[in-house]
Formats: C-alpha cells, structure tokens, sequence
C-alpha cells in the first residue's frame, strides 16, 4: 500500500490577522452560530491542505514573488467567498497560509497584502 505524502499546515501571524478580521466580519453580519461554523469551514479547508497542497489554483497576481503561491475558494454565502492563499515549501514539506482574502475585497490588494 502506497503511503500518502503529508505536509505540515502553519498559518503565518500575517494570515492570523486577516483570519481574525475576516471573523470580525462574520460575526457582525451573521448570526454567531452561524458565523462560527462559517470560521471552522474557512479554518477546516486551510488545515485541509495537508493532504493535498497542489489542488489550489495559482494566483497570478503573486508572480513577482517568484514563489508559486496558490489559493482555495470557499463559498460561505450564495455571494461571497474567501480566497486561502498559500504556497508550498517542498523541501519541509510545509504548507503556509499567507492570507485569508474576503472576494469582497479589490484583487489588486492581494499583491500588496502578500510581500
């Protein structure tokens, strides 16, 4: 039986802080037993990318970076989403979550909130 190839999931204090102002959100518009499964799905799907850290999409917007960064979408509303934008450390076999992007947000921004 093949062995499956697992990574470590590190969330970085950047991303701590865009995830706690993403909850900020959700808990001013939603009702807070809503908003704290909506946090544990967002939270659930970055420690997801253990498993399998190369199903995201490439952000284009990060190639100046000259670090492959990739994302997840999860939809939390029928209208919104959140980018889990992270990129892989092969040689660790880490995984770092660099950002928590809300879609409402300006894609523009993802450059400058990633440096």
């Amino acid at each position: 039986m093949e062995e499956k190839q697992s990574y470590v999931v590190d969330i970085t204090p950047e991303a701590e802080i865009y995830y706690l102002q993403l909850l900020e959100y959700l808990y001013q518009t939603h009702p807070q037993k809503s908003a704290a499964r909506k946090a544990d799905e967002i939270l659930d799907m970055a420690m997801s990318l253990d498993a399998n850290p190369y199903r995201g999409r490439v952000v284009d917007q990060l190639t100046f970076l000259q670090i492959e960064h990739r994302y997840l979408l999860l939809k939390y509303t029928p209208r919104k989403s959140v980018k889990i934008i992270y990129f892989i450390d092969e040689s660790s076999k880490m995984v770092f979550v660099t950002d928590f992007f809300g879609n409402e947000m300006d894609d523009e921004r993802i450059a400058e909130r990633n440096k």
